[in-house]
Parts: structure tokens; C-alpha cells; sequence
């Protein structure tokens, strides 16, 4: 029997030491300051927060109709107050502030041209800043959701973005390898601090010893001095691009993850303490401190978010939960003689966002069950965006060829899909045949 490449098998039950509950990759996890609240941003358009101590979901948050990336509490007022809100940035290319008690939405922040990727909020709680795939930085009074300010200078998509620890400045990074400083209010100069050669894809504030850390393409880590702008440390151990960067609060200590697979914590006056290694992990897209520094979080390519105590990189309470496999058909198939078995290896990105049976696991895209005859955005209980709830395009193997042939962006204007090809006829032609025998009535 074939099985659609990277499908993630159902999610599992409440697990002890770990966050699961989402229906699909986890992009990001974050603690609230006083460790009572966690909240993580997945591939299935949810942000999910939890309660700390029991591990169990409190609020599912929906609303955004693409990918959530980035996740930040906002605190309550002043300084280190327990948190009230928490704000989310989303590929749909808007944020949204919602209401922790009540697990609802209070402003939704629209403004960006692109997808949303990362979000930051203000020490006191005032000021919400994003980084967008349109090259710009956002800067919005948390509130009222205003947009104060649209930064621009980045040459390239933006990746990350965070306050400085007075709150006075706002830092961002991206492909472009540039580091931008920009006023936490508004209200003055931009400057660029540095540039790394590198693309960048996360940055970390240690605040007691004035650095900056920024996790690159090309597998380093980079320490930088605030008050000269010079680079005065390089960090090399990864395999792959570093993704994610964290420092844990009040330490020289910070975690990163990457592409290998691997989270390696650092002791900046003394090295690499140690690596962790996520059994068949592809990428370590997140990760996270609790406040007394003493556990990492982390988020990859499956569902769950995982943790472990610093100190020797053993697993909170004992065990981690399993991964949850991604099952992958061989790229042999490509070549075979068989269109299904060769349908089954186009699949395999598609596969990432929907499932051909109906399985209860909220996903980023629909089920594609009963798919052909039916009309665009009409599966039930899905959350489509308006362009498509409103199409009147049907499902055939014409249309559906058409959406790959175009992509999906010029088929069907408004749509929240990935934007992707498949130029080839027989590509399509197989991709076809596969869904037509997989997500018919009786199909397994």
C-alpha cells in the first residue's frame, strides 16, 4: 500500500514532560516570564496555550488562515508582570493579539505584504514589533493594534526581530546578512550595526554582557559587542544552517538548533557544554528557556514540542514522547514505471499540509477526501479564506492540473497555499492518478 510522503500520523495524547496537540509541525514555542504559560505556533494555523505545570492545553486559538510562525506574551502593563495577552504572527501576513483568559481574539494587526515571520514585544508591554518576508519591520502599540511605524532597509526577507533589554531599540536580521537597530518607539535613527556575509535566520540578546548572538546559513553562531558593533566570538559545532538561537535568562548560557538535527547549548566564556540530539529530527525551528534557565524547549518538524534540563541534557521528568514519524516514500519512485508509485513521490510536499482520508488531525489544508467533483473551499468544517469560500471552481483532473501547472497563487488569486509548481505534464499527470485512487469512496 502507498503511503503519502511526509504524512504526520495522528497526534497523541496528553503526554507528561512535553507539549502535544498540534495537528502538524510545531514553528515555535515560548514561556511566559513567570513560567506558568506556554504557548506554541504550528504549521496547522493554531496557536495552542498551555498551562506549564500539567502539560495541558488551556486554549486553542484560531483565526489565522495560514501557518502560524512566531508566537510572544505580552505583559500586563508593566515589566515582568505576568502576561494577560499573546500576540502571533502568521504566513497569512497578519498578527493577532488574543486574550489569555478567555482565549480569544482582541485585535487582529494587518499591514504587511508577505508573510509574518517573527514577532517581539516591548519590555513594558507598550510596543509590538514583527519582521516580514516584505523586507520591512513593523512597529504597532500592542493596545490598539496601530502600526506606528514601517522600518525599511533590509535588502532581503526579514527573519527575526527583538527588543533591546531597555526596550529603547529594536533589533532585526535576515537573508540579506544585515543587522538593523531601530527606534523602540518610532522616534528616531535607524543604523545598521553590522553585516554578517551570511544570511541570518535568528538573534539572541544577552543583555548583562551587552552581546548579540545571531545564528547564520553557513552553520555558525555569532557573538557581537553592542558598544563596539565587532564581532568577538564564533560558535561552530552544527552540521547544517543554525535556525534558532536562545539565551537563557540571567547566564552566559545559550541553545541552538539547526538543520542537523541537533540542539547545542553554549557556555560563552567556556564553550559547547553539550548536544542534544532529536532522534530523526530534520530541523530544530525553535526553541526556548524556562525563566530560572534551567530547561530548554524546543519545536521541529514534527508535532510535539519536547524539553530538557540544561544542566546534563537529560529529558524533563525522565522521557521525552516519541516522535511522531513522517512517513516517506523513496525517491526511487520517481523513476518507476508504475504513475501511481511515481504520483505518490509528487505527493510528498503535499502531503506536509493535507491528508487524502479524513483522520480528525487539524492540518494547515484540508482533507482531500471526496476531492474530485468537489467545489474549491467547500470541505466541511474548514477554515478557508474568502476568495476561496467564494470560487466556483470544481475539482476536476483538468482544474487540478491547472492549479499545479499555473500555481496556485494565478489559479486561484487569494489562496493561502504554498506557492508551488509542477511544469511537467507527466508530473502532473501522475500526481493526478494518485489522488484519484487515494481519495475516492473505499479508498484506504
Amino acid at each position: 500500500m502507498l503511503a503519502g510522503a511526509y504524512l504526520l500520523l495522528a497526534a497523541i495524547g496528553p503526554v507528561r514532560a512535553d507539549f502535544g496537540g498540534h495537528g502538524a509541525p510545531v514553528r515555535d514555542i515560548v514561556l511566559s516570564a513567570d513560567g506558568a504559560y506556554a504557548a506554541t505556533a504550528g504549521f496547522d494555523d493554531q496557536v495552542i496555550l498551555w498551562d506549564v505545570a500539567s502539560r495541558q492545553p488551556l486554549h486553542r486559538l484560531l483565526g489565522h488562515e495560514a501557518a502560524v510562525n512566531a508566537v510572544a506574551f505580552v505583559p500586563a502593563g508593566t515589566e515582568g508582570a505576568q502576561p494577560d495577552r499573546v500576540v502571533s504572527a502568521s504566513d497569512d501576513g497578519s498578527l493577532r493579539v488574543w486574550d489569555i483568559a478567555a482565549g480569544s481574539e482582541l485585535v487582529r494587526l494587518d499591514g504587511h505584504e508577505k508573510k509574518v515571520v517573527a514577532v517581539a514585544v516591548s519590555p513594558d508591554g507598550r510596543y509590538i514589533a514583527s519582521a516580514s518576508w516584505d523586507r520591512t519591520v513593523g512597529l504597532w502599540e500592542a493596545a490598539s493594534g496601530r502600526l506606528i511605524a514601517r522600518f525599511e532597509g533590509h535588502e532581503d526577507s526579514i527573519n527575526a526581530v527583538a527588543f533591546t533589554a531597555d526596550g529603547k531599540e529594536i533589533v532585526s536580521a535576515g537573508y540579506d546578512g544585515q543587522i538593523w537597530f531601530w527606534p523602540g518607539n518610532g522616534d528616531g535613527e535607524p543604523r545598521r550595526f553590522a553585516a554578517a556575509g551570511f544570511p541570518i535566520n535568528d538573534i539572541a540578546f544577552i543583555p548583562e554582557r551587552e552581546l548579540l548572538v545571531t545564528a547564520s546559513a553557513d552553520q555558525r553562531l555569532r557573538v557581537w559587542d553592542l558598544a563596539s558593533q565587532q564581532e568577538v566570538n564564533r560558535l561552530e559545532g552544527h552540521e547544517g544552517a543554525v535556525l534558532t538561537v536562545a539565551a537563557a535568562p540571567g547566564s552566559d548560557v545559550i541553545a541552538s538548533g539547526g538543520t542537523d538535527g541537533q540542539i547545542h547549548l553554549w557556555d560563552l566564556r567556556a564553550g559547547e557544554i553539550s548536544s542534544i540530539h532529536i532522534e530523526h529530527y530534520n530541523a530544530v525551528w525553535s526553541i526556548s528557556f524556562s525563566p530560572d534557565g534551567e530547561i530548554v524547549y524546543a519545536a521541529g518538524i514534527d508535532a510535539i514540542a519536547r524539553a530538557w534540563y540544561v544542566a546534563d541534557g537529560q529529558p524533563l521528568l525522565g522521557s521525552t514522547a516519541a516522535f511522531q514519524p513522517v512517513d516517506r516514500v523513496s525517491a526511487d519512485l520517481a523513476h518507476s514505471d508504475d504513475p501511481l508509485e511515481r504520483g505518490s513521490f509528487q505527493f510528498r510536499k503535499c502531503a506536509i499540509c493535507h491528508s487524502l482520508k479524513d483522520d480528525g488531525v487539524a492540518r494547515s489544508g484540508p482533507s482531500l477526501e471526496g476531492l474530485f467533483g468537489r467545489r474549491v473551499g467547500s470541505y466541511p468544517g474548514y477554515r478557508y479564506s474568502e476568495a476561496l469560500s467564494k470560487s466556483d471552481v470544481i475539482w476536476t483532473e483538468k482544474t487540478v492540473s491547472q492549479l499545479f501547472e499555473l500555481g496556485p497563487e494565478v489559479f486561484l488569486p487569494g489562496t493561502k497555499m504554498p506557492l508551488q509548481r509542477l511544469p511537467d505534464a507527466r508530473d502532473r499527470a501522475d500526481l493526478i492518478a494518485f489522488l484519484k485512487a487515494r481519495t475516492g469512496p473505499g479508498q484506504p
